[in-house]
Formats: C-alpha cells, sequence, structure tokens
C-alpha cells in the first residue's frame, strides 16, 4: 500500500471492535440517552396531564345542580388522580405492581384506576366529599405513573423489558398502541374560510365565512363559525352537545355588553366608516334585534335564555338571563374569561368576514403549517377524560330521581377508529400498532416567528410550558421522535439519491424483517418476525452508532454483481446464490403466538373445563403432555393434535388439532391466570416459530429504496466469479440505476468493499462529501490502494463456460434487507375444496383455500391467447359443473322428475324421469351446466318468470 495515498489523510470511520469486546451487549449503568429522546415529548405530555392537566381540568367542569324533593342538590369535581396499574384489593399475589410484560402475555390492559374526588352540598351547605371510582385509563409505558419509571437497564431485563426500552406507548389487550400527534386548526385564531357546503345551511347563506377554533387554557374546545348572508347579515354558529345552533350576531353583542346601539355600531364600523353598505348592513343587525322587543341587555338576555334553556339541561330555578350567561360562557369564544373581550373579537371577526366577502382580503389556506398546531398525546387524552364527568353529570339526576338503575361505568380504552368522532364533540382519537407508525410533518419555526414571548411561541405550536428548552427553535427539536426523519438518518449517502428512492425507504425501513426485539421469550404478539443471522453494516451513517442500532441490526452485508447474467433478472428481480442461501444468508423466522382461554369456551359461571388428556385416548398419544399441551421443541405438522382439555364433571375430552398448512415448531408455552391471580389452568398462550427461509417471490431491498423479488436461487457452479474465484451473493440488473438516479448505492457498493478489504466501516452521513472533495474519488483511492480498480470494477468469468465477460462488471458489498412481504403469506392455489352451500360454488378466502374471483378481465385475457378450453376448465369442470335433466320438448330444468320407486318386490330397478308438463319421458335429456345456473333458474320460478332451453 502507498503510505501517500490520499484517502489516509481523511479521517477514517469508526471500527467494529466494540462488537467484539467482552463488555459490548452487557446492560449499561444508564439507558442510553438518545434512544429516550424519541419519545420524551409523548412521555412529557401524558405526565402533564396526569398530573396538573388533569386536576385544572376537572375543576373547570360546571357543577352539576338538580331539585330534589324541593332541595337543591348540588354536586361538584373538586379533584381526579390516577393511580398507577396495581392488582385489585384482596388479591393472591406477592406483588402488587402490574408490570407491562404482563399485561403483554396475558393480553390485558396496562391501565391505572381513575379516582374522583366529588363534593357535594344541600341548599348551599357542604355535606363532605365523596371518593368516586371512574374506571380505569390505560398509563403510558415509562411514564410517571408507569412502575417502570427510573429504572436503570438491569432492573428493567428482571422485569421481562428491553435494557433500553423507551416507552411513549400504551398496552391495550396485550398490543402495544402509539398515539399520532394530530394536525388540529391553530388555536383562537379567526381564519377566512370559503366552504361551497355552507350555502346549504339555509336561505341566503353563501360560501364566505370566518372560522375559529376556541381553546381554554383546560383544553376545552370548540368551533365558533361566523356565516356570511346574502342579505349582509352575519350568523353566528356553535356545537353545544353535538347539537348545531345558529345565532344572529346583534343578538350576542347586545347580550354580551351593557353598550347602547350606537356604541355597538361604532365598534363594528371602526375603520370603515365611509363605507355606506357595511354601515347599512350593521343597522339592519341591530334593528332585528330591537324589532324582537330587546332593547337593553337584560332583555336580550331574558330573550335568549327563554328559548335555549330547553336544550341547556339547567336546573329550574336558573333565570333565563343566568341560562343566556351560561350559553354565552359555554359556546362564545370560550377561550376568553370576560364578555367585553368576547364582544371585541366577534367585532374583529365581524369585520374580517365582512373584508373577505367583499374580496377586499384572501382566503387563509387552513392546510398551512401557519394555520395549524399539534396535539400532544396527553393533551388528547385529557380532552377525552374530561367529556366522561359531563356525561356523567347528564345521567345522575334520573338515578338519584329512582327512574333507572345506575348504569355500570364502562372501562375507559384507547381503540383504533378510522375517523370516527369520539364521546368528544370534534376530537378524534387515533392509535396505531407500534410497529407501525405514522410519520408527522415537519414543522419548522422561521426566525421571525420567534421574536415574542416564550408564551407565544409554544401556544402556536400547541405544547405545554414545562416540554420547552432554551435553545430549541424547530418542531423537530421539541418532538425528535417524527419517525420519518429518524429512519431517514439511517440511509447512506442520501443525499446522491433523488429524493422519492429516500422516501420509499423510509417506508421499507419500517417493514424490514430484523431483529426488533431481545426479550422473545417473554413476547405474546400476534407475529413477530426475525432475522437469524443479521449484521452490523460496513456503511454506516453517524446516526445509527448514536442511536446503537447494532444491538437491533436489520440486514446482511451482501456481495452484490450489477450485471444483467440471465432472463431471471428482468424488472427489478434478483438472483441469489443458492450456496450463500445453504449457508444461512437473509434465513429467518416468523413467530405466531395463540391465547386459549377456557372460560370462553363455556357458559357463564360454569367451571368445569381444563386442560389435560384423558388416559389412553389414541388421538394424543405421544404428541400432547399430560397436561393437555404440546411438548416444547416439538415439530408439528397440518392435523397433529394442538392441545387438549376435559369437562371434570362429565369427563368428556376435547382436542383441538393444528390447522396452518406450514409446519411449525412450538418455541413456549405460558400459562396465564387473571387480574386477581385466583385463575385456575384456563388461560395458556402458545408461540409457534415458523421457519421462514428465502424462496422465490420473497422481497428484499437496499437501503436505497431498490427493492428486489428474489426469482431464482442460482447453483454456485453456474454464477459468474471474479479471478481470486469470489462468487456474488446477488445479481442486481443493472436498469435499476438510470432511471433510479440511486447514486448512493454505486457509492455504498465501492465503500462497502474498501471496507471489507481495510477492516474498518465508513461513515456514511450524508453531505460529508462535496464536488471538490468526491466520494468516488475518496473510495476509489481505498480501492486502489488495496490492489483493486479505481471504479470499484473487476473481470468476471462466466459460470457456464468459463470464459471471461467482455464487460468489466461493477461489484461491491452493499447491506441488504430482507423485507416481511412473503410468498408464503400471500400466495393462494386452489383445485378442489370448500363450496358455498347455496350456489355450489367455490368459496373465497386464503384462510379457508378458497379461490380468487376470477372475473370478466381475466376472462378477456385468456381470450385473447386462445385459451377457451383453459376458461372451460376453470370456470366449469373445475367449479359448479353438474348434470341437469331437461325437457327437449317444452325445454324446462325444473319438470323433469325422477319417478317413484317401485314396490320392495318387484324386479323393476331403473327408474326414469317424467316430464311433469308434457308427461313424457322419452322427450328427457341430459345437459352439463353449472349448478348456479340451477339455482338462478329456480329464483326465477320462484318470482313467475319461465326459463326456456333451446336443446339440439
Amino acid at each position: 500500500m502507498d503510505p501517500g495515498c490520499k484517502w489516509r489523510n481523511l479521517p477514517s470511520g469508526p471500527s467494529l471492535k466494540h462488537l467484539t469486546e467482552p463488555s459490548y451487549g452487557a446492560p449499561r449503568e444508564q439507558q442510553l440517552p438518545a434512544l429516550q429522546e424519541l419519545t420524551r415529548a409523548h412521555i412529557e405530555s401524558f405526565n402533564y396531564a396526569m398530573r396538573e392537566g388533569l386536576s385544572h381540568a376537572v375543576q373547570a367542569i360546571p357543577p352539576l345542580e338538580f331539585a330534589f324533593k324541593d332541595e337543591r342538590i348540588t354536586f361538584a369535581i373538586v379533584d381526579a388522580v390516577v393511580s398507577p396499574p396495581m392488582v385489585p384489593k384482596g388479591s393472591i399475589c406477592k406483588e402488587l405492581k402490574v408490570y407491562p410484560a404482563e399485561c403483554r402475555g396475558r393480553r390485558s390492559t396496562y391501565r391505572g384506576k381513575l379516582t374522583a374526588d366529588i363534593s357535594w352540598s344541600v341548599n348551599g351547605i357542604p355535606k363532605g366529599i365523596i371518593k368516586q371510582s371512574l374506571g380505569y385509563i390505560p398509563i403510558m409505558v415509562k411514564s410517571k405513573l408507569c412502575n417502570l419509571n427510573n429504572l436503570p437497564p438491569k432492573a428493567l431485563i428482571e422485569h421481562h423489558e428491553e435494557a433500553e426500552e423507551m416507552g411513549g406507548y400504551f398496552i391495550i389487550n396485550g398490543i402495544e398502541k402509539i398515539i399520532r400527534m394530530l394536525i388540529m386548526p391553530r388555536r383562537n385564531f379567526p381564519i377566512a374560510m370559503i366552504r361551497p357546503k355552507w350555502k346549504t345551511r339555509g336561505p341566503g347563506y353563501t360560501h364566505y365565512g370566518i372560522s375559529m377554533h376556541c381553546v381554554r387554557d383546560e383544553h376545552t374546545a370548540i368551533n365558533m363559525n361566523l356565516h356570511y348572508l346574502e342579505n349582509g347579515s352575519v350568523m353566528v354558529n356553535f356545537i353545544y352537545h353535538k347539537e348545531l345552533f345558529f345565532l344572529p350576531l346583534g343578538f350576542v353583542l347586545k347580550a354580551l355588553v351593557g353598550f347602547s346601539d350606537y356604541q355597538i355600531f361604532q365598534e363594528l364600523i371602526k375603520g370603515r366608516e365611509e363605507n355606506s353598505f357595511f354601515r347599512n348592513c350593521v343597522s339592519q343587525m341591530l334593528r332585528i334585534v330591537m324589532e324582537e322587543g330587546c332593547l337593553t341587555q337584560k332583555q336580550v338576555l331574558n330573550y335568549l335564555g327563554e328559548r335555549f334553556r330547553v336544550k341547556l339541561t339547567l336546573p329550574d330555578w336558573y333565570s333565563n338571563e343566568q341560562a343566556a350567561e351560561f350559553l354565552l360562557n359555554q359556546c362564545v369564544c370560550i377561550h376568553l374569561k370576560s364578555n367585553e373581550e368576547k364582544f371585541y373579537v366577534l367585532c374583529l371577526m365581524t369585520r374580517k368576514l365582512f373584508t373577505f366577502a367583499k374580496e377586499e382580503c384572501m382566503e387563509e389556506n387552513p392546510d398551512s403549517l401557519m394555520n395549524q398546531e399539534v396535539l400532544t398525546p396527553g393533551r388528547l387524552i385529557l380532552m377525552f377524560l374530561k367529556a366522561l364527568p359531563q356525561l356523567m353529570g347528564v345521567q345522575v339526576n334520573p338515578i338519584v330521581l329512582g327512574k333507572k338503575q345506575i348504569p355500570p361505568w364502562m372501562e375507559i380504552v384507547l381503540i383504533p377508529m378510522t375517523g370516527k368522532p369520539s364521546l368528544y364533540p370534534g376530537l378524534f382519537l387515533f392509535t396505531t400498532p407500534c410497529r407501525m407508525i405514522r410519520p408527522v410533518q415537519n414543522l419548522e419555526l422561521g426566525k421571525e416567528e420567534l421574536i415574542g414571548t416564550l408564551e407565544q411561541i409554544f401556544m402556536n405550536i400547541a405544547i405545554f410550558e414545562n416540554e420547552i428548552v432554551s435553545g430549541v427553535t424547530t418542531h423537530q427539536e421539541l418532538f425528535p421522535h417524527s419517525m420519518l426523519s429518524v429512519v431517514a438518518n439511517f440511509i447512506p449517502f442520501s443525499d446522491h439519491n433523488q429524493s422519492p428512492r429516500n422516501m420509499y425507504q423510509c417506508q421499507m425501513g419500517k417493514q424490514t424483517m430484523g431483529f426488533p426485539l431481545l426479550t422473545y421469550q417473554d413476547r405474546s404478539d400476534n407475529k413477530l418476525y426475525r432475522l437469524q443471522t443479521p449484521q452490523s453494516p460496513l456503511v454506516r451513517p453517524y446516526m445509527y452508532d448514536y442511536y446503537d442500532m447494532d444491538n437491533y441490526p436489520i440486514g446482511t452485508n451482501a456481495i452484490v454483481a450489477v450485471i444483467s447474467y440471465t432472463g431471471y433478472d428482468m424488472e427489478d428481480a434478483m438472483i441469489v446464490n443458492k450456496a450463500s442461501w445453504e449457508r444461512g444468508f437473509a434465513h429467518g423466522s416468523v413467530y405466531k403466538t395463540e391465547l386459549i382461554d377456557l372460560s370462553e369456551k363455556i357458559k357463564q359461571g360454569d367451571d368445569s373445563l381444563v386442560f389435560g388428556v384423558k388416559p389412553g385416548d389414541q388421538r394424543t398419544l405421544q404428541k400432547l403432555d399430560d397436561d393437555g399441551l404440546p411438548h416444547i421443541g416439538s415439530l408439528l405438522k397440518y392435523g397433529d393434535p394442538f392441545y387438549s382439555y376435559l369437562n371434570i364433571n362429565t369427563g368428556e375430552s376435547f382436542v383441538t388439532y393444528y390447522k396452518n398448512k406450514e409446519n411449525c415448531i412450538v418455541d413456549n408455552i405460558k400459562v396465564c391466570s387473571n387480574d386477581s391471580g385466583n385463575g385456575k389452568f384456563k388461560s395458556i398462550c402458545i408461540t409457534m416459530r415458523i421457519p421462514r427461509n428465502p424462496t422465490i417471490g420473497d422481497k428484499f431491498a437496499s437501503r436505497h429504496g431498490q427493492k428486489g423479488i428474489l426469482s431464482r436461487l442460482w447453483p454456485a457452479e453456474d454464477m459468474p466469479f471474479t479471478e481470486s474465484g469470489m462468487m456474488p451473493d446477488i445479481l442486481f440488473n443493472p436498469h435499476g440505476f438510470p432511471s433510479r438516479m440511486t447514486i448512493g448505492m454505486l457509492i455504498e457498493s465501492m465503500a462497502g468493499k474498501s471496507a471489507a478489504l481495510h477492516g474498518l466501516c465508513h461513515d456514511a452521513t450524508p453531505f460529508t462529501f462535496s464536488e471538490e472533495n468526491s466520494a468516488l474519488e475518496y473510495f476509489g483511492e481505498m480501492l486502489k490502494a488495496a490492489g483493486y480498480n479505481f471504479y470499484g470494477t473487476e473481470r468476471l468469468y462466466s459460470g457456464v463456460s468459463g470464459v471471461e465477460l467482455e464487460a468489466d462488471i461493477f461489484i461491491g458489498v452493499v447491506y441488504y434487507q430482507r423485507l416481511r412481504h412473503m410468498v408464503s403469506d400471500k400466495f393462494q392455489v386452489r383445485t378442489t375444496g370448500a363450496r358455498d352451500k347455496v350456489t355450489n360454488q367455490p368459496i373465497g378466502g386464503r384462510n379457508v383455500q378458497g379461490g380468487i374471483r376470477f372475473g370478466e378481465m381475466e376472462r378477456d385475457a385468456l381470450l385473447a391467447h386462445g385459451t377457451s378450453f383453459l376458461l372451460h376448465d376453470r370456470l366449469f369442470n373445475c367449479s359448479d359443473r353438474s348434470v341437469a335433466h331437461v325437457c327437449v320438448k317444452c325445454g324446462s330444468l325444473l319438470s323433469p322428475l325422477l319417478e317413484k320407486p317401485p314396490p320392495s318386490w318387484s324386479a323393476m330397478r331403473n327408474r326414469k324421469y317424467n316430464c311433469t308438463v308434457c308427461n313424457r319421458s322419452d322427450t328427457i335429456d341430459t345437459v352439463s351446466v353449472p349448478y348456479v345456473f340451477r339455482y338462478f333458474v329456480a329464483e326465477l320460478a320462484a318470482m313467475n318468470i319461465k326459463v326456456k332451453l333451446d336443446v339440439m
């Protein structure tokens, strides 16, 4: 090697020595800060919601008041607390605390009890505090209420968790779920919008409006709109208890303040005093109020209260004025405390609405980042919880009056929803499985937006004050867990790739089959993917080591030759060396878990079923243990006994068989109990390991958005080889590069090759290289120093003939990922099988060995190939072919009937078909028709429609 090589003057990449050090893999004293930062925003928002937020929110709920036996009863929630996850009192257990691993294993919810302090009074005289349980709410893992909070890695491992457990998610029925951050309209800001559907709200309505998302400090939220009408008047629109209400603006303004009409007029026309149209419109709005006999504020309040109190569910002793004040407090500009402030804001919104309607200002884009804020998980849960006591208040009155029994409190759990509104108006709950985290837009604040108070900054992007860190200026820094950017940090040389390819890899990076867990034995996930022999990449960005991804590797370093060698590598197909495959290249497993709960198989109150086998039962002989469960490590095939259980009262034995077509190995079995710890041998989790070695049709991808389908396992003796005798693991078609422009993959190939030769790994952080300091020159010099071609090409020889190939072939080391899209999960083949009971046609569905829909377009494609016989075979012979009797004379399929059987002593045994219409048997013929056609004819006959066949 030339010691004066240019590459030696540059800093070398990180080494791989740490992987071979004895201390590597041992638990740290403290968790890695970089990983914990990923979920900090989620956890902090939940912590705030459960501490200060919940207390403030419940105290802001209006007291519930009603009359009972001539006395005034008042209920008010003064405080609420959530306790950490604990077992119920009286349970049989050593440890009172409940940990997440137990909830995953038992498929239960990691939850804490919500308890409220409710004060009550009679005729204003306090009667004390009632502690009332309001059910359970899910607890975020690693939050202050979680029993894992602040535990060091060693303690986390003792509780069956990952040493670097990040938290930030919930466990609902054993499944990890994360709440996505939601984009909401910017709070307390009037936005000018055009909505064509607003025209349908009534006669004279236009599509112009001003919308404001009003949010109080304790996170009560309501949407309020001002609508412009064709006659120049304005309507205020708001929602109360999921009902839409409209109110003329003049009534609202006069109800808010005791100003004279002239003062209100002056405030509304401010800045537009010379506009006669506007002056007339304002005068008309105020005149409408006068015509209703409302001259003073008191009269307007009385007028509104009289009409709205029927919808407000207020006690009878509230006057109309008090009812109107309650309405204004709960529905109009609720973020403001004084009525005067509300008055001035409504006047400002009105002036903006008229300016907008006369097209003197532009429509504002609600999709613009300037008009949006981010709703954090803690705030969302707080809004949800705040709605529940309000619903409880609606139910208390009839309960006390004895009209119905107290309704049972349902457990509050977050369930995956598809846009359906929850109990809270305007609130949407979205949860998603933890391993499919939805990316969030990277909101970035410009310098001009940072000129202002700290309060303005955090209000504008809707986070809590305690979440603000000094010096932090962007949403990405405030919320570093926007997963799209985190995944993008793992793409080597991403600045050399076309942008869509980087985005594509961000999606595929979440579909990799890697090493996601170290606690496989303690998990009970429905499905887990695991790569058997993952490797540490030779080419990696700085962030790979920053997040210590070597603990959870996602791929394999492969020797990749860019060559079109056979016809099996067209259109993103790739060839894999069969010898590499036999040595374990990209081998993997799928872990599936089945929960069997015997209590679900029996009637309520019956307690007679237990796991076990009946002595001498031939069905389970040598297949199941005495406890009725399979042996750990045993191979299960289709039709093998899976588990067995007994009825201890009747002695009856039940055997369930393994129904999956794929063979599996029993990996582990967990015996589960219940919440109180007295569950008998009733519930078990069986985890099965299914080997999934790569097969034709499985999906692979590099880290540059270059996906490929395994098309052929090519024999090693026929693979091309280098001068040194090395054979590539993967053959990649060169046509994949020009249109995709993934130059980063070409650089990675050179860098990986030089890293393998020099015994180091390279830093592939983007923007390290430039036009002046090119990556090609840097890695080319390294290859040259190792005795290889500067451009990473080599002479290859044909594996078939041994002749040297004419072109130089680009060959190097690329880190390849195996994705979870596998043929074994998707293929659907059927010859014969189950049929529909009514139509006798093949049923659909892969799980029941059904067929796929063979429709008109498939028919046309086969006709174009001249494959009529194949069509006939698929749609007739292999489907619902049947032989039917038809009368040639009358053409009926239904009239031929088999004659009655002869007496038993008769020698005649051949029964004939007779046409009941023609009363003849010599006109009967047999035809082959689809069975569904016979069914169709019978249905038509039921509707008095006759079908006649012309049989030649």
